[in-house]
């Protein structure tokens, strides 16, 4: 699943709507209230209040109303006071009588009111004796919270500005902290890795992660135990290779101190050399052999073969070189092989793969033993070919480890390479091979390999 990429747009998607609609609201509580304050109140209401002023300023003129009403406004600036508002008072140059700064809006208001609706309550025209016209009208209450917040703190492009940016922010910042913070236990682990230390746990480090970083962090994990597990291997393998040079090159030496000791067993211990000479050279093919495959680097030529004729010609040389010891290797067959399927391969490696196998099993059980080797075709595209002795067999808990190099059971006097190059051969050919302990006694090895071109 793709979380990162559906997590990295959704959080994009949703800070986009976010401040959409969260600027789309205060914007229009923000005109609300700013219309809020251009309307005229009409009604009852502000009706008695109108008039009472009204009267006031027709009996008394102008300056009794400012002397009356100046203290109120006084009072109506301190917190906790109940005294109602005090109209506006306008005259003809849009000025009113306390100074206050006049909405335009309102006074066209006023104006349109007295002259097309006369009478409406809550909206006066005075003229004064000496000429002077006056609009006394009370303005429409403050909007309610948070419509006053809201028009006393912002205006309408600043607020858009802050709210993108606020929101911007914490989706940012969400963001890059849940991309951030795997990335650095990534970068931790991967640091202890190249200081040797294996153990690093990055996929529990992580959390309750389900997104790619979760699934990042087991494959490092299992990358490193992976490392853990060759390094080790390399560490057994070297100190093999040591341990089994180190043995015919003893001899060697000793079978030299000998001829120089006993110059009449000179013949004896040439061959005793030339044995351990042979000893060497074929170790150290095998660990070249190993060591070519393990490397992963494909052989030069590849071709195809037919598997059941080189099984069967595997089995007639096994079966000749085995007639003195008393041993009988058969060969079976699904009736639709009998015919022959081909398969590819890459040089001699599947010929040593099941000459190994062969030749195991006899040395394996012993004289006298009976091989059985049934080939049988498991679907359309994998084969199954299963190497059965009635020997001793091997300890389950070395079922796995006969393949490791340089592993050797008690009834294995061989130098530890065939079966892991048998391994690596099969597996180069995308084959799996496999070992148990028959029921009835013996060691059976299971292989299945994949086949490509059946012949009719």
């Amino acid at each position: 699943m793709r979380q990162i990429f559906w997590k990295i747009l959704l959080s994009f998607w949703l800070a986009l709507l976010i401040t959409v609609i969260g600027t789309a609201a205060i914007v229009t509580l923000y005109q609300d209230a700013k219309a809020a304050y251009g309307i005229i109140e009409t009604g009852p209401r502000p009706n008695g209040i109108t008039d009472s002023v009204a009267r006031t300023l027709m009996t008394g003129g102008k300056q009794l109303l400012i002397e009356i009403v100046k203290p109120q406004t006084v009072h109506m600036n301190k917190e906790g006071t109940n005294i109602p508002p005090i109209p506006y008072v306008v005259d003809t140059q849009g000025k009113d009588v306390l100074d206050r700064p006049v909405n335009p809006k309102a006074l066209t208001e006023a104006k349109r009111i007295t002259e097309r609706e006369a009478n409406t309550p809550g909206v006066e025209k005075v003229t004064l004796p000496n000429g002077e016209t006056y609009w006394i009208y009370m303005p429409q209450r403050p909007p309610p919270f948070p419509h006053n917040i809201i028009f006393a703190l912002f205006d309408a492009p600043v607020f858009l500005f802050l709210m993108i940016m606020l929101t911007s922010l914490l989706f940012s910042g969400w963001l890059a902290r849940s991309v951030s913070r795997p990335i650095e236990t990534l970068r931790d682990g991967l640091k202890a890795v190249s200081k040797g230390d294996f153990d690093i746990n990055v996929a529990q480090k992580m959390g309750k992660r389900y997104d790619e970083f979760a699934e990042l962090g087991r494959d490092t994990d299992s990358m490193a135990e992976k490392l853990k597990q060759l390094i080790d291997a390399q560490r057994r393998l070297l100190h093999d290779v040591s341990h089994d040079l180190r043995s015919p090159l003893a001899r060697l030496q000793l079978a030299i101190g000998l001829m120089r000791q006993k110059p009449e067993v000179t013949e004896q211990m040439l061959q005793r050399i030339e044995q351990e000479c042979h000893r060497l050279d074929s170790l150290v093919g095998e660990v070249l052999t190993l060591a070519r495959m393990e490397s992963g680097v494909p052989q030069p030529k590849e071709d195809y073969i037919d598997l059941i004729e080189l099984l069967k010609s595997l089995v007639d040389d096994a079966q000749f070189e085995a007639k003195d010891s008393g041993s009988v290797i058969q060969l079976q067959l699904d009736d639709a092989l009998h015919e022959g399927i081909i398969i590819q391969s890459r040089g001699e490696l599947l010929l040593r793969a099941f000459d190994n196998l062969i030749r195991n099993a006899l040395q394996h059980a012993g004289r006298g033993c009976q091989i059985e080797i049934e080939v049988h075709q498991e679907s359309d595209d994998m084969l199954v070919i299963e190497i059965a002795d009635n020997g001793p067999g091997v300890a389950d808990n070395n079922l796995t480890s006969i393949f490791q190099p340089f592993f050797r059971s008690n009834n294995n006097p061989g130098d530890g390479l065939g079966l892991a190059i048998t391994k690596r051969a099969i597996e180069v050919h995308g084959g799996t091979i496999s070992a148990h302990n028959r029921t009835t006694g013996g060691l059976c090895m299971h292989v299945r390999l994949p086949c490509t071109v059946q012949l009719d």
